[in-house]
């Protein structure tokens, strides 16, 4: 893990100088600087492969190629024996000049041999040309911009922020993005005129101007899932799944420095525990518990560490401790994010790199394997919609859509969420009054899609719409959040699958119908969600202590794989992740097996209520908000009252909210 920043046309190192001293915590270790006749790169490294001669930039053997990168290329070593075989010569046992010379035999299709996380920035001087590149799940974050004819690009927004190659305008549609989804989704950012690169995608700059840009990798798959396998299948399934976990693991193992586990106590962390102690030996793991036993996992994470021989740290999470680090996090999150576990995402950090500099997680299983809370109720209404289509084979209004009994009219739907909604609402995790409500918010929505952003973000249109002044709504378009879901979702029709319409489904069966839905929900939340939302979580807060974090669970042939599993083997008999539970069969207590889905979450509806509540006040007092000119403070304090008053679980709302203006005081003025 590293911090990178530079620019390519009108520059001066001094600017360098400032956006690495702004990115300083990515890379404690080391800094170096390359600048020549209208380039320059800056670096900040964390050390953690090859420790003495990985200093970055890099270069070739004739200065002609300088690349540098943030992240990890795994299995680089037999890379490098094969590039050695076609006659290069390496000057170092690093990942990073790998690069260098598969560009040289290879040009730009050497990504697509890369396998890693990363963000990568190569200066071909023969050319004149600048390569910027990510890596194909988006795990390393890369920011770019354009100021006058000069591109300039770097790790973190706050690098750009400091070389004062930012007007700090508002983009009003990623304004809007961040209050429906809880984060800013690529390859937007949150000012104007500022992008991110998309995952698994390269661009050429060359003469002032991006000369290209293209995507280097394509997820591998299978059209008509469901007539791949049958029923008995499901062993040599778990056992291909568990051999592919262990590459990927060991792949990951590899470090020149000490190296350790999060251990959350669910299954995700466990399967990658499992496979890390069996093959790396006693390591370290590391754990943050809750006073309020409602929100801990640490028990649970316990018993898993003793199964696995693991020598297991725990630290606890109390309210004044979490609530002390708000100001932090709003420090190092450059652009708002609505997801309040980064509070115990950075005191896991901070707790873990007092001993080890890499720590491996379970990141990207609930993607995978469908474990979300919501997914039984996308069954529910999938369900019983497609049963009545096949009834009907008409088009149905959307409140029909809803399926709860085969001829819902609009009015009924509006009772049914008035009744849900007056479910009385409380402070405990995943409580009965929040999930009756967010259950209510996605009744009439007019697709699946739609649905699931109204089901998770903080905000529906509707609210979000009277919260915000009027032509600040007009310009956020409040819906964009769901139809840029449903885009994401489609990209795998793209790739892959060529069902016309829905009654060629019809035709291939059930299944395959469902395997074309559960397939697209994931890559849309690896897409998305994870993305933009968890490892942008994961990134900053292990960055602001300078731990590496790596996730076996998203190499790209784990999630080939598994994006390739028929959704029989992860819902109905094999639902709640029974393919992870049949890897740990017998080697942890059955009760962690059976074991409720718990997220990593903190008690903010308790805290708005109570700790939070005058500053929350504060910051949303009338005087401030009409000097922001973007709320409406009438809405927003209606928003607090129906909470406080426990009519209306509105936590996320005003989470949202509250994290927004602790942002906008660090960074928009």
């Amino acid at each position: 893990m590293c911090g990178i920043a530079g620019f390519v046309g009108v520059g001066a190192k001094d600017e360098l100088h400032r956006m690495t001293d702004a990115i300083a915590r990515r890379g404690p270790d080391d800094e170096g600087f390359f600048v020549a006749d209208g380039v320059g790169f800056g670096f900040r490294r964390l050390s953690i492969i090859d420790v003495a001669g990985g200093h970055q930039p890099l270069t070739n053997e004739d200065g002609s190629v300088w690349v540098m990168m943030n992240g990890e290329i795994y299995g680089y070593k037999s890379l490098m024996e094969e590039l050695r075989s076609k006659g290069h010569r390496f000057k170092t046992q690093s990942d990073t000049e790998v690069i260098v010379h598969a560009y040289e035999e290879w040009g730009e299709a050497c990504l697509e041999k890369l396998n890693g996380m990363f963000a990568i920035a190569l200066w071909d001087s023969r050319s004149k040309r600048l390569l910027l590149a990510r890596d194909r799940m988006g795990k390393k974050p890369l920011y770019w911009t354009i100021k006058k004819q000069t591109l300039w690009f770097a790790s973190e927004l706050k690098a750009l922020l400091a070389a004062g190659v930012v007007d700090r305008e508002m983009d009003p549609i990623s304004l809007g993005l961040y209050f429906r989804t809880d984060m800013v989704p690529t390859p937007r950012s949150i000012f104007k005129n500022v992008q991110k690169l998309e995952p698994a995608t390269a661009m050429i700059w060359k003469d002032g101007h991006v000369e290209k840009s293209w995507m280097f990798w394509e997820p591998a798959l299978t059209p008509a899932l469901s007539h791949r396998m049958g029923e008995g299948d499901a062993n040599k399934l778990v056992s291909e799944l568990g051999k592919m976990i262990d590459v990927s693991v060991a792949e990951r193992l590899v470090s020149d420095v000490p190296l350790g586990l999060f251990l959350s106590g669910g299954l995700d962390s466990a399967v990658v525990a499992e496979s890390a102690a069996r093959q790396g030996g006693r390591m370290k793991a590391f754990t943050i518990g809750f006073d309020d036993p409602t929100h801990d996992e640490s028990a649970a994470a316990k018993k898993v560490a003793q199964a696995f021989g693991l020598e297991h740290y725990v630290d606890v999470l109390k309210p004044e401790a979490a609530i002390a680090m708000i100001d932090e996090a709003a420090q190092l999150l450059d652009e708002p994010l609505a997801d309040a576990s980064i509070l115990p995402q950075l005191l896991l950090s901070k707790f873990t790199r007092q001993q080890v500099t890499v720590a491996l997680s379970g990141d990207g299983g609930d993607e995978l394997l469908l474990g979300y809370a919501h997914i039984p109720a996308h069954q529910l209404i999938n369900t019983l919609s497609f049963l009545r289509r096949r009834e009907s084979r008409v088009r149905m209004d959307p409140w029909v859509s809803v399926g709860l009994r085969p001829r819902m009219t609009k009015e009924d739907g509006i009772v049914l969420k008035r009744l849900l909604n007056r479910v009385p609402a409380s402070d405990g995790y995943f409580s009965l009054g929040f999930k009756t409500q967010r259950f209510a918010r996605g009744l009439g929505a007019p697709s699946p899609w739609a649905r699931d952003v109204r089901w998770r973000g903080a905000f529906d249109s509707s609210t979000l719409t009277s919260m915000l002044l009027p032509e600040v709504a007009h310009a956020a378009d409040v819906d964009y959040a769901e139809r840029q879901l449903a885009e994401r979702a489609n990209e795998i029709k793209n790739y892959e699958l060529r069902i016309k319409n829905e009654e060629d489904a019809v035709r291939l069966g059930r299944a395959t119908r469902d395997d074309v839905f559960w397939r697209q929900w994931s890559w849309a939340y690896l897409r998305t969600f994870l993305m933009d939302e968890v490892m942008v979580k994961v990134d900053r807060a292990g960055m602001w202590f300078a731990l590496e974090s790596r996730a076996p669970l998203l190499d790209t042939r784990v999630v080939e794989f598994l994006l390739n599993v028929p959704s029989q083997y992860k819902l109905g008999a094999w639902k709640k992740k029974r393919l992870f539970k049949e890897l740990l069969k017998g080697k942890v207590p059955s009760d962690i097996l059976n074991k409720p889905k718990h997220g990593f979450a903190v008690p903010v509806g308790a805290w708005l209520n109570g700790p939070l509540a005058e500053r929350f006040t504060a910051l949303t007092e009338p005087g401030r908000l009409h000097s922001q000119g973007l709320f409406d403070p009438v809405a927003v304090k209606r928003l607090a009252d129906e909470h406080r008053a426990g009519r209306i679980d509105r936590r996320k709302e005003m989470w949202a909210m509250f994290m927004f203006q602790l942002w906008y005081d660090k960074w928009a003025k």
